[in-house]
């Protein structure tokens, strides 16, 4: 009769073999539904509108971009946020054309191990956070050379990420919109007007169109827009004359 020590090393090899089975099949399948969601994107109005976008009003100095709020790819609404991670890699890759060494994090307090090899598998960096509600990590990586994505954020991490004072470039819910998300006057309709009024107002504002051949009903995508800073730009338009 084997010992009961050589019986809990077979059966952890096992699970182990099996976790590591597992895990190849859900990457592999990640990528699969992730390059014909790209695949999708590319022939997208959303695409076009964010090109053009990101052609007409972006940072040349921006050296790193950090995604907030992707969520878990392996939630029960998989789609959109595969969608939100496609939009966020298409960005990031037109940013490239102009900043070549440019960093790419992402950070969310759902993302599993899985989520995790995936999004190093395609060149992100991971940050962490104890919860939806803190900045965590990403405090350390947002300055004025940062653009900041926000596919979805609660408002208590956003008040937190504009009271760095650091985002100058920002690519996320439309504030315009979000306020009527809460009835007005409530508690919620009281928090994103205090936002907007405070730090949001003083940032200029591209509405982003388009995606009705890109979103699906279910997704339920929140309108987004682009937000810069005005002083930002006008340095920038300095900085492009010089050379």
């Amino acid at each position: 009769m084997p010992h009961a020590v050589e019986v809990e090393r077979t059966t952890q090899s096992k699970r182990t073999s099996k976790t590591k089975v597992s895990s190849s099949r859900d990457l592999r399948q990640l990528q699969n539904l992730y390059n014909d969601t790209r695949d999708r994107y590319a022939g997208s109005s959303l695409a076009i509108a964010i090109t053009h976008l990101l052609e007409s009003k972006a940072n040349p100095t921006v050296k790193r971009i950090v995604s907030l709020g992707l969520g878990s790819l392996k939630s029960t609404d998989q789609s959109r946020r595969l969608k939100q991670l496609t939009i966020f890699l298409a960005i990031a890759e037109q940013i490239k054309l102009r900043q070549p060494k440019l960093e790419i994090y992402a950070q969310d307090p759902s993302f599993s191990k899985t989520d995790e090899a995936f999004l190093q598998s395609l060149g992100v960096n991971i940050l962490s956070t104890p919860s939806a509600t803190e900045l965590g990590d990403a405090a350390q990586y947002i300055d004025d050379s940062t653009l900041v994505y926000c596919p979805f954020l609660t408002l208590e991490a956003y008040e937190l990420l504009f009271a760095t004072g650091a985002v100058k470039f920002f690519i996320g819910d439309d504030f315009d919109a979000l306020r009527v998300k809460w009835p007005k006057r409530s508690s919620g309709w009281n928090e994103v007007e205090a936002l907007s009024r405070r730090f949001v107002q003083g940032l200029r504002k591209r509405i982003i169109s388009g995606g009705d051949d890109f979103w699906d009903v279910e997704d339920k995508p929140f309108p987004m827009a682009m937000y810069f800073s005005a002083v930002q730009r006008q340095q920038d338009r300095q900085t492009k004359a010089k050379l």
